[in-house]
């Protein structure tokens, strides 16, 4: 049996089905996420999170966000801006406040 530390990596799997592997101390950082990997779900045993209203593109960019957030997170110089274009931000702010990140 592999112990839950051992599992660096979760899989999140988009609305058309495509794969990302994001690691699982940044996916921890997400309420959403957490509440998933941590309590008595599905999620928590398969390492595996699908998110049937999220599409390819805006997971993905999810995905770097979460990357960008964490690579700042104790910067203490200027923080560059997120690049967001205008015909994404509804879909994003739509998974942002789902996921709670």
């Amino acid at each position: 049996m592999e112990d839950d530390s051992e599992q660096t990596y979760v899989k999140l799997v988009s609305a058309e089905g495509t794969e990302i592997f994001l690691e699982k101390r940044i996916a921890l950082q997400v309420d959403t996420m957490r509440a998933m990997l941590e309590g008595n779900f599905r999620e928590s045993e398969e390492s595996v999170i699908r998110f049937p209203d999220i599409s390819d593109s805006a997971l993905e960019k999810v995905v770097r966000y979460l990357h960008y957030k964490d690579r700042h997170a104790n910067s203490t110089s200027r923080i560059p801006e997120f690049p967001i274009e205008p015909e994404e931000a509804l879909e994003l702010l739509v998974a942002a406040s789902f996921l709670n990140c």
